[in-house]
C-alpha cells in the first residue's frame, strides 16, 4: 500500500528551538514511514498556498534530518552543553530575595544559526503539484490511502477536495477537542477554527485514530452534538522518546539542589496560576529553603496573568526559573533529577511530560483529570486541581531529602512502560491498514 503522508506542519516548522507534542508526532510517522522506509512506498504530501504537492522521499529525508538538528535532538546535551549548564547553575544558586520576577533563560544563537538550512529548495516547492499529480496517477488502481497526523489546514476544507476526486481513502489522528469543548482556554478564533477541522474530518475520514479514550470519547461526543458522522475510530497513545525510556542511558550532571518541573506552553489550562499560587504557600512554610520550580516551555496566549507573576513577583519570583528550548537529553536530565513532575493541567488531549517522567520513574503530582488516570494508571499521586493545600503538603513533603511520599510514588512508577514512538507508529499503521482490509475496528 503507498501512503500518502502529510507532513505539511513538520515541513513548516523552521526555527523550532524544542518541537511540540504535535511536532513529535508527525515526525514519528515521517521518520518510520519516509526516512526508515518500513512500510511500504511513501508520498510526502504538503499543502501549498494554492494547491497541494509531493516532496521526493530522498529530498524530505534530508529535510527531516536538518528539522532534527534544529530541535536539538542530536544529543547536544551532555555536560559540555553551556545553555543546560546555565539552566543547571541556576537551579543551584541560592534564591536572591532582591530578584523580581523569574530567572528566564533563552537560547537562540543555535536557532539563528540553523534558518537558513531548513527550507526546502525552491524548485522542489514549484515542482510539487505535478509530482502529486504524476504519483496520483501511477497508484491509480493501487492500495493506497491518505494520513494525516496533525490538524494543520483541516480547517480549510477546500484543501482537501482532491481526496473525493481521487476516490483517495483517508485516515487523521486527532489530538483533543479542547478548542470546541473549552474555548475559554485559547486563543480568539480556535473554536471556530477547531469545529471546522472536526467536520473535515467528519467528512472526510474513514477512520480517525486518537491518543488517547479521553480524547475519543470527547471528539465523537462533539461530533454527535452537531450532528455530524462519526467515523470508526481506534486509540493509540502517543510514545515517548528512548532518552526518556532507557533508564541507563548517559545523561548530563544532574542539579544538586532540590527542584520542581512543570513543562508545557505557558497557557492558561496549564492552571499555572494556581501552581503560583501554591508555590506561595510553599515559600511561607520553607522561606529561603524553598525549592525552585522550573517551568520548561514557551510563553503561549491569553497569558497576561501568568506573565505579570513571571516578570514582575517579588514573593516567589527567585524561586522560580523560565526555560525555553531545551534538548530533549537536557530535559531527560531536568526530569530525572527533579523531586517530581507537576502537571496541574485543567484539560489536556495527552500529556507527553506524564508519561516521559514515568518512564525515567519520576514521581508525578498531577490533577485528577481523564486523560491523567487514565496515562498514569495508578503510578502518579492525583489531586484535585483547585485543591491548594493537598498540593501544597505534597511539595513540602517531596522537598525533604528524605521523604517516604517521593519514594513510595517513584517505587510506583519504576514499573511504567510507555510506548515508544516505533510501537505508537505501528499500532497506527495497524490501524490504517485495518481500514484497507475492512477489518472490525475496536
Amino acid at each position: 500500500m503507498t501512503i500518502f503522508l502529510d507532513l505539511t506542519r513538520i515541513s513548516s516548522r523552521l526555527l523550532r528551538g524544542a518541537p511540540t507534542g504535535i511536532d513529535r508526532v508527525e515526525y514519528a510517522y515521517a521518520q518510520e514511514i519516509v526516512t526508515k522506509e518500513r512500510y511500504g512506498p511513501a508520498v510526502p504530501v504538503i499543502t501549498l498556498p494554492l494547491a497541494n504537492g509531493a516532496i521526493p522521499p530522498e529530498t524530505m529525508q534530508t529535510h527531516l534530518a536538518r528539522i532534527e538538528a534544529g530541535w536539538m535532538r542530536d544529543r547536544e546535551s551532555g555536560a559540555d552543553d553551556p545553555f543546560y549548564r546555565e539552566l543547571k547553575t541556576a537551579i543551584e544558586a541560592p534564591a536572591d530575595p532582591r530578584q523580581i520576577g523569574a530567572r528566564r533563560l533563552k537560547r537562540q544563537s543555535r536557532r539563528q544559526a540553523a534558518a537558513k538550512t531548513l527550507q526546502f529548495p525552491f524548485r522542489q516547492i514549484t515542482t510539487a503539484p505535478t509530482l502529486l499529480r504524476r504519483r496520483l496517477a501511477q497508484t491509480r488502481n493501487e492500495a493506497r490511502c491518505y494520513f494525516h497526523s496533525s490538524h494543520t489546514q483541516l480547517d480549510r476544507p477546500d484543501r482537501f477536495a482532491w481526496l473525493d476526486s481521487h476516490q483517495m481513502e483517508s485516515v487523521f489522528l486527532i489530538h483533543d477537542a479542547i478548542p470546541v469543548d473549552y474555548p475559554e482556554f485559547c486563543s480568539p478564533g480556535s473554536a471556530a477554527r477547531h469545529h471546522a477541522r472536526l467536520q473535515t474530518v467528519s467528512r472526510k475520514a474513514a477512520m480517525m485514530i486518537l491518543n488517547s479514550a479521553a480524547t475519543q470519547t470527547a471528539v465523537s461526543d462533539y461530533m454527535r452534538e452537531q450532528g455530524w458522522h462519526v467515523p470508526p475510530s481506534r486509540v493509540v497513545p502517543l510514545g515517548v522518546d528512548q532518552w526518556f525510556a532507557d533508564r541507563e542511558s548517559p545523561r548530563p550532571p544532574l542539579p544538586q539542589a532540590p527542584y520542581f518541573v512543570s513543562v508545557g506552553t505557558i497557557e492558561p489550562r496549564k492552571n499555572l496560576i494556581f501552581l503560583f499560587n501554591v508555590w506561595r504557600q510553599v515559600v511561607k512554610r520553607l522561606g529561603a529553603n524553598a525549592p525552585k520550580l522550573v517551568l520548561v516551555g514557551r510563553r503561549g496566549w491569553e497569558n497576561e496573568n501568568m506573565l505579570d507573576v513571571l516578570e514582575r513577583s517579588r514573593e516567589i519570583g527567585p524561586h522560580l526559573i523560565e526555560v525555553a528550548d531545551l534538548s530533549d537529553l537536557g530535559l531527560a536530565a531536568l526530569l530525572k533529577g527533579a523531586r517530581a513532575l507537576l502537571a496541574p493541567s485543567l484539560v489536556e488531549g495527552f500529556s507527553l511530560p506524564v508519561a516521559e517522567a514515568l518512564s525515567m520513574s519520576t514521581p508525578v503530582i498531577a490533577s485528577d483529570i481523564a486523560v491523567h488516570r487514565e496515562i498514569a494508571d495508578g503510578r502518579a499521586l492525583l489531586l484535585g486541581e483547585i485543591d491548594g493545600l493537598a498540593w501544597t503538603d505534597a511539595v513540602v513533603d517531596m522537598t525533604a531529602s528524605a521523604s517516604p511520599l517521593r519514594e513510595e510514588w517513584r517505587n510506583r512508577a519504576h514499573g511504567y512502560r510507555a510506548l515508544s514512538w516505533e510501537r505508537h507508529v505501528e499500532m497506527g499503521m495497524d490501524a490504517i491498514n485495518a481500514v484497507k482490509q475492512g477489518r472490525t475496528l475496536s
